[in-house]
């Protein structure tokens, strides 16, 4: 049975991701939760890799790929310093993830989601707009105040993340405005989205 995933920008990136002549390798940057995206790509015929710094989330994770016996091959890690050679990926996504770093950290994460993926391959990540509502800091108990060491989102002017995509075509650019409700609370936020491909 085929899963249907939340991450819906992602089946835009699947899609061009499918058009590509490079092979069917792709890597989750911040894989955890209790639904993840990278079921979507597993069953388009991907071999899958994800890294996941955050201990519950990771268990939520593998806890999900064990009662489906899926080989999604989600590990601790951290994307500021992946654990995999040069271009060992010919896509590379980070879908709400990327946010929860301090500016610095996600300029780091970007060298490295450039550094594993091969030339002409595929990246997509989103950035927390400037005109998002949630100003409010992380609670004091929260994970990644810990693992980041951040205190709130990074949030980036419309063109601020242009400068992490030097050594990349931006295929396509998207700022977006989204309300939802999930486990029965309402959310609102605006990200800017991008799919690259590597020079």
């Amino acid at each position: 049975m085929h899963e249907i995933i939340w991450a819906t920008p992602l089946y835009e990136f699947l899609r061009q991701c499918n058009a590509s002549p490079l092979e069917k390798t792709v890597l989750d940057c911040g894989a955890g939760g209790d639904a993840p995206p990278l079921s979507l790509f597993h069953q388009y015929g991907y071999t899958t890799y994800g890294v996941e710094i955050a201990e519950e989330a990771l268990a939520q994770a593998q806890e999900f790929c064990q009662a489906r016996a899926l080989p999604l091959n989600i590990a601790r890690g951290d994307m500021r310093a992946l654990p995999f050679g040069n271009e060992s990926f010919g896509f590379v996504y980070s879908f709400n993830a990327i946010i929860f770093m301090t500016k610095p950290d996600i300029a780091r994460a970007m060298s490295e989601i450039e550094r594993v993926l091969k030339r002409d391959g595929l990246c997509f990540v989103n950035f927390e707009s400037v005109d998002d509502p949630d100003n409010e800091p992380f609670c004091e108990t929260a994970p990644l105040r810990r693992l980041l060491q951040s205190e709130r989102f990074a949030k980036h002017a419309d063109n601020e993340a242009d400068a992490y995509f030097r050594n990349f075509d931006v295929l396509r650019k998207e700022k977006k405005f989204a309300e939802w409700v999930r486990w029965g609370r309402q959310f609102k936020r605006v990200t800017i989205e991008y799919i690259a491909k590597k020079k």
